[in-house]
């Protein structure tokens, strides 16, 4: 397998992993799918506090653009100054209470499902697309809102079976990328 790529003219277009990286980036994933199967609670712990420190870094460099000199203005500096501080008090408070900071997360994913099965439903009724369109958006709509109920009645439930379908997905997903580096190898 070669590492670079050409074009039709003959130019290098860029790099192409090796066959071992694909294997252990197999690894990886099949060894993290395996924890969230085997501790969906200490997985989301960690998610937690890996979203909150992003968060910290996130605010932090904010506040660092917004002191830099630049273009833009007073206004623009300020603005930077108050949303990086907010997300530097957001990201410390995600650390202090990563239960409220979960619970955050899964009413957000309750708030898309409802959106999303009101916004089929209202496709449906008010669009002009075919009768068996209209039925498949009317049931898809249907599953988002009980979906949104779910997670609305049972918040830690869904978490952890979010967490859950990401590990067997993860599981999957590494065996399948650890045989195709197999198999792409020399």
């Amino acid at each position: 397998m070669t590492d670079i790529i050409e074009n039709e003219a003959g130019e290098a277009m860029g790099f192409t992993p090796s066959w071992w990286t694909f294997v252990l980036l197999g690894i990886i994933a099949f060894i993290f799918g395996i924890c969230c199967v085997i501790m969906p609670g200490y997985v989301t712990l960690f998610l937690g506090y890996f979203i909150g420190a992003m968060v910290v870094v996130w605010g932090i460099m904010t506040v660092v653009q917004a002191v830099k000199p630049h273009e833009g203005g007073t206004g623009r500096s300020v603005a930077l100054i108050i949303l990086g501080v907010l997300a530097i008090i957001l990201g410390l408070l995600v650390f202090s209470s990563i239960l409220s900071a979960w619970f955050l997360i899964t009413y957000l994913i309750a708030f898309w499902a409802f959106l999303t099965g009101f916004t089929n439903i209202f496709q449906a009724f008010t669009g002009k697309d075919s009768i068996w369109y209209k039925v498949l958006l009317v049931i898809a709509g249907i599953i988002a809102i009980i979906l949104g109920f779910y997670v609305m009645m049972y918040p830690l439930m869904a978490t952890a079976t979010v967490i859950y379908v990401l590990g067997i997905f993860l599981i999957a997903w590494g065996v399948i990328v650890v045989i195709t580096g197999l198999m792409t190898q020399k």
